[in-house]
């Protein structure tokens, strides 16, 4: 039988350090899927070597590292695996390449000689001294892939029978005069051969962990500290750089060209030796040590998940006595959810502690998951109730040899209050005011998302970056090439009228250019009943045959309804000369009050197709998106980072509203270059330099401005979610879901809300530069009221409770 070879390729293949759990590499097919393994009773398995004139070369031409000390470092590598003492495996040099085909060296020109045919029992070992069998037969770049090696025949008992592994020789850095270094990728790709997965214990601390984004042997917040593979920046702070030693070989990721690539070429870390003793046991290791055993599950206590790494660290030494496991790492995703794991090769006589972290490195056979709940330890109380199962308390396991250890892991959460749920790896960019449809974005493809519809695409002649939904979501704003002649414009997509084209200033033959294509004009959003549309058009003042030239009025802001078409918004005030462009890009829900922006820092707004208002000329407004249905109230992100509230039946300083905002330290935490200025230079410094409010926008609103919704920081401090809550203020995301006791959004740190319904109590929005995207129902919340925590509905239930002096957030999480 022979297995797939390009799956397999790209499962076994290792990126280059500067470039780019335990478990076995391949399974079965089956409804029962087992490892793949080679048949140690045979005896030692035989390694067949590729030849040529050096393994590479010196940038003179002259030879770095030959030949024969590829082959020494190849049974080297070949060794560590031998010499696992819990192991039967074992596999020697025992000839060339050439000697059993008659290809003398294995270059990109013959590389399908081998890989194409049945060369014999044994492993073939090529060295790909310039990377053309990477580029040339693989097609993948050898200046990032270091070797690609898996099993490639197995027999018809799913034993393995041949495998293969190719190694770089041009990625060899030029200090690594003896291959010591570039000895780990040949470890570490045998190990893919012998049919070992990609792991992850230690390799994450010895080579991702800095003092700006801490890794920790154990669970975060937990008490355990942090290891440091290195400073950041250097000069901040004592660190405990991790010693490279603890970095297990089967790490998916390596760093060639110093002391990490060196480590990883032994097989000294327990998780490998479990590893290969899994698939390769001796008699010794099947009774002499101890095992955990247990399935992860949500926190429904059914439902089975798999693709989180769960690690048993010895309480004594909780480095080089630790071993992982993925849930679900033996079928791989083939049979459904699966939450099993089992962690084999523990001390007799020796406490351990159990845990689940994410995969912080793909390339992994089972999918990576991230843990949608909290990262916690198992302790004998274990269940998903955040209150009696704190995250942090641990019940130290006890192994015994010969004995399994059963120990279930559930994710913790309420099946009450917030209900917090990731809906696609995409971007939801607007929710309809009922709160039931969504729409988005994917690869630049549109979608709609309903409760009960689930996912649809929109034609692909549809984008969808910047439009919106009406009140009830049947009316979906997008930009349409019907015409398909490269040119798109604004329409009204429906599922019972299709595309309805709202037409242009060009006649569809001349505009300006984005990521989503030509368009005439770019639609930006509708009011609740489908009928009112505002946008950013081009014209062709000078005649000249191009319509997007600045400083000439030729980008400028536009209304379209049923009756009047599309037509101008006024911009007479604006000064052509030293303008470039001013577009609408939203709407009140009544269609009355336009928002939008004068090139791009200065607030502009409309009422009733009036002269065009310069909020930044009258408060130092710089962002207006969100208005409330009748449009009287407009929140204002201003260029103090405050947020001001817009009426626009009032006059003057009446007008205007103060509600504050996130504060720099109190809430955003002003971090720069690694470094968080708070701590160092203290909150007076940071308000007096960069000012008190940390520069919230306001991205929507409910329907009568109780609740708002932004986001507030800035690139390099890092930007953090923003909800406003009438009679509380602002507050963060973090805090607002951490006082709920929403377990699902601690992980998430959801800092990017883009859109609420009509009630505030449903919201869609993701994580910053992440795609993906998370649709939250806040219909039921909690309150603190005389020790008790009392549900209510949101928002009017919890305005009312907080008024009458309840404290929002349940007693539990409060502190």
């Amino acid at each position: 039988m022979k297995i797939n070879k390009f799956t397999v390729a790209m499962l076994g293949m290792l990126s280059a350090g500067s470039a780019l759990a335990a478990g076995p590499l391949l399974t079965s097919d089956d409804a029962n899927p087992k490892p793949y393994v080679w048949d140690t009773s045979k005896g030692s398995i035989p390694v067949y070597v590729d030849g040529g004139a050096a393994f590479t070369y010196d940038y003179d031409g002259s030879v770095f590292l030959s030949i024969d000390r590829a082959r020494e470092i190849t049974q080297f590598a070949f060794d560590q695996w031998n010499n696992v003492e819990t192991s039967t495996f074992r596999a020697d040099i025992a000839g060339t390449i050439q000697e059993k085909t008659g290809i003398a060296d294995v270059t990109g020109a013959n590389a399908a000689e081998i890989y194409t045919k049945q060369n014999g029992y044994g492993f073939w070992v090529l060295y790909d001294t310039d990377g053309s069998i990477l580029e040339d037969f693989f097609g993948v770049p050898k200046t990032a892939v270091l070797g690609i090696a898996f099993p490639e025949i197995a027999d018809e008992n799913n034993v393995i029978i041949e495998a293969t592994a190719v190694l770089n020789g041009w990625n060899v850095y030029v200090n690594d005069t003896e291959g010591n270094q570039v000895a780990g990728v040949f470890t570490h790709e045998f190990g893919h051969a012998i049919n070992l997965s990609h792991s992850q214990t230690n390799g994450q601390l010895g080579y991702l962990s800095n003092t700006f984004e801490p890794l920790y042997p154990g669970v975060a917040g937990c008490g355990v500290e942090p290891i440091h593979a290195y400073n950041w920046p250097d000069w901040y702070g004592p660190t405990n750089t991790a010693d490279p030693e603890i970095i297990e070989t089967m790490f998916p990721f390596i760093s060639h060209n110093g002391a990490g690539g060196t480590a990883q070429s032994t097989v000294n870390v327990l998780d490998d030796r479990v590893s290969i003793s899994n698939l390769y046991p001796t008699d010794t290791y099947k009774t002499g040590f101890g095992a955990i055993e247990g399935k992860l599950r949500l926190k429904d206590g059914q439902t089975e998940y798999s693709g989180v790494n769960i690690i048993a660290r010895n309480v004594s030494d909780p480095l080089m006595d630790a071993v992982s496991a993925q849930s679900g790492y033996l079928t791989q995703g083939k049979v459904g959810p699966d939450g099993y794991f089992k962690i084999n090769g523990l001390t007799p006589g020796q406490s351990y502690v159990l845990y689940t972290e994410e995969i912080h490195v793909g390339g992994y056979p089972t999918t990576q998951t991230p843990i949608i709940s909290v990262a916690e330890y198992w302790n004998e109380n274990e269940g998903s109730d955040p209150v009696t199962d704190n995250q942090c308390d641990f019940t130290p396991i006890v192994a015994e040899a010969g004995k399994t250890k059963q120990a279930d892991l559930t994710f913790n959460g309420y099946d009450d209050g917030i209900n917090f749920r990731p809906i696609v790896n995409a971007f939801l960019t607007d929710l309809a005011k009922n709160g039931r449809s969504s729409m988005g974005t994917i690869m630049g493809y549109g979608f709609t998302w309903n409760e009960t519809k689930g996912f649809e695409m929109l034609p692909d002649y549809v984008t969808a970056e910047t439009g919106r939904m009406n009140r009830n979501g049947t009316k979906i704003l997008v930009n349409a090439d019907q015409d398909r002649n490269g040119v798109s414009a604004p329409a009204i997509w429906s599922d019972s009228k299709g595309v309805m084209p709202l037409g242009d200033f060009t006649g569809n033959a001349c505009g300006g250019s984005s990521q989503t294509g030509t368009q005439s004009a770019l639609a930006w959003d509708i009011d609740d009943a489908g009928n009112t549309v505002v946008g950013l058009a081009y014209k062709d003042v000078d005649g000249n045959g191009m319509c997007y030239e600045y400083d000439k009025g030729e980008l400028v802001p536009f209304i379209w309804t049923p009756k009047a078409g599309m037509h101008e918004l006024d911009t007479q005030d604006v000064d052509w000369n030293i303008n470039s462009w001013v577009r609408a890009h939203a709407i009140s829900g009544n269609g009355e009050v336009a928002l939008g922006s004068l090139d791009g820092w200065e607030a502009v707004a409309w009422v009733k197709e009036g002269r065009m208002i310069n909020l930044f000329e009258q408060i130092g407004a710089i962002e207006a998106n969100a208005t409330s249905y009748d449009g009287k109230q407009v929140a204002l992100g201003t260029m103090q980072g405050n947020v001001m509230l817009w009426n626009h039946t009032k006059s003057g300083a009446a007008a205007f509203t103060d509600i504050g905002g996130l504060k720099w330290c109190e809430d955003v935490p002003f971090v720069l270059w690694g470094q968080n200025a708070c701590d160092e230079m203290g909150v007076e410094w940071v308000h007096s330099m960069f000012g008190e409010f940390a520069g919230l926008i306001p991205f929507d609103m409910s329907d009568n401005g109780d609740v708002i919704i932004g986001r507030a920081g800035d690139f390099w401090a890092g930007f953090v979610g923003a909800i406003y809550i009438k009679e509380l203020g602002w507050m963060t995301l973090d805090d607002f879901f951490a006082k709920q006791g929403v377990m699902e959004a601690l992980n998430s740190s959801m800092n990017n809300p883009l859109s609420i319904s009509a009630s505030g109590s449903k919201m869609v929005g993701g994580i910053a530069g992440a795609m993906i995207s998370y649709h939250v129902d806040m219909t039921e919340v909690y309150v603190c009221e005389n020790g008790s925590s009392i549900k209510t509905g949101f928002p009017n239930g919890l305005i009312n409770k907080v008024k009458s002096g309840a404290q929002f957030g349940r007693c539990e999480h409060l502190n």
